[in-house]
């Protein structure tokens, strides 16, 4: 049932419209306050699901009535009654947030299908895309992982990260493989052959939804899903995995999972750039070895973030691999590229690379280990925002 309160600014004025819509199927009205501060006390007290409210009132006036119920009862629609044909009035309604405007003496059906388009509204409410983007705890995360150069455990990470949060998450984690060659995201996870690949959905991109990605996708024991990034050795032109393609797999990935994350190579080129122009955090990772990879860092940094892909804020600098024998401290690094070093992780190379081997994600095998705590803390951070000074943005 449709509840509906009926602004009446003469008694007797609305008699018609009120048996009208009482002989409604499913509509009912709840109430016919007779001045504009009635009707504003009425709807933010009862609620209802429509406020037909008449644009001329004592006391305030149907755009009035219109500012009040928006700012403490938001979830109630108005429809603003005008006289004649005063298209001047639309904005100024639009302004007042009216949901819908028209005229007193409009159509049954009209008026009708108008109530019930705003009634709708509720049903919004109850969706799960707009608890995905008013609840803190679901609102989807995006996490692009990049580094300035190959063979500083990147993937590694990307695995073992997302592994940690599909447990956490289950069923709501999905981890993106964006090398086209030779990417390694599915031998750490033993895929064996995938069901299909980054490049296999290219070809598709106008009809994508989420049925064809899932289609796609591996399911590890974890309940991490998985796209790898091609199944063929074949080279694959730069320009088949396009911007509109990957902005619609994005798109249709963050409003079904909870989290996304994306590996993306070093190599940095259009469909990277828009990738890493999405994601609410980006995870540089490097290491301390060589001097040549922290000043390839500090040009990676400058590209992404004075290029204006990615905010600042939302760049954190990871340090993995870390050891006492390392050849530059934290503090070289943070001087060399001007931004504070957020987490470090140790090195462990044997089971780091045993686990590899074995397609045995380590943070599964050996969760105690110093490198698995680290990737805890940093799974931790990831889900909590506002510890990263996250910027959502929409889907």
């Amino acid at each position: 049932m449709i509840n509906v309160l009926l602004t009446e600014p003469a008694p007797g004025i609305v008699e018609g419209l009120k048996s009208l819509l009482s002989v409604t199927d499913k509509i009912e009205v709840v109430g016919l306050p007779q001045d504009g501060l009635e009707a504003a006390q009425m709807a933010i007290q009862m609620l209802p699901d429509v406020l037909l409210v008449h644009e001329n009132l004592p006391a305030a006036d149907g755009y009035e009535v219109c500012r009040l119920v928006k700012m403490a009862a938001p979830e109630v629609g108005c429809i603003l009654l005008i006289e004649g044909q005063r298209s001047s009035r639309t904005s100024e309604a639009m302004l007042a947030g009216a949901n819908a405007i028209v005229p007193p003496m409009a159509e049954a059906d009209v008026l009708v299908e108008t109530i019930r388009a705003c009634a709708g509204r509720r049903e919004i409410r109850q969706a799960e895309a707009y608890e995905a983007v008013t609840d803190s705890t679901r609102m989807p995360i995006t996490v692009g992982l990049i580094s300035a150069k190959d063979g500083v455990g990147k993937t590694t990470l990307a695995v073992n990260l997302a592994v940690l949060l599909a447990k956490q998450f289950p069923g709501s984690v999905v981890l993106t493989d964006m090398y086209a060659q030779l990417g390694d995201v599915s031998l750490m996870l033993n895929m064996g052959t995938p069901p299909g690949s980054l490049v296999d959905l290219a070809p598709y991109a106008e009809e994508l939804d989420i049925q064809l990605i899932n289609s796609h996708l591996y399911t590890h024991s974890s309940s991490l899903r998985a796209l790898s990034g091609s199944t063929s050795p074949e080279p694959i032109p730069l320009n088949a995995i396009s911007v509109p393609y990957l902005a619609s797999l994005l798109g249709i990935l963050r409003r079904n999972y909870r989290l996304t994350l994306y590996d993306l190579p070093s190599m940095l080129w259009d469909g990277g750039l828009y990738i890493l122009s999405r994601c609410q955090l980006v995870l540089v990772v490097t290491n301390l070895f060589e001097l040549t990879t922290i000043r390839d860092t500090n040009s990676l940094l400058r590209i992404i973030i004075d290029g204006g892909y990615v905010s600042q804020s939302n760049v954190k600098l990871l340090v993995n691999r870390t050891t006492s024998k390392d050849r530059f401290s934290v503090s070289d690094l943070e001087e060399a590229t001007g931004m504070k070093v957020e987490f470090t992780l140790p090195n462990d190379t044997e089971i780091v690379i045993s686990s590899a081997n074995r397609g045995e994600p380590f943070i599964l095998t050996s969760p105690r280990a110093p490198v698995s705590r680290g990737i805890t803390e940093l799974a931790d951070a990831i889900v909590q925002p506002t510890e990263l000074s996250i910027t959502e943005q929409a889907a």
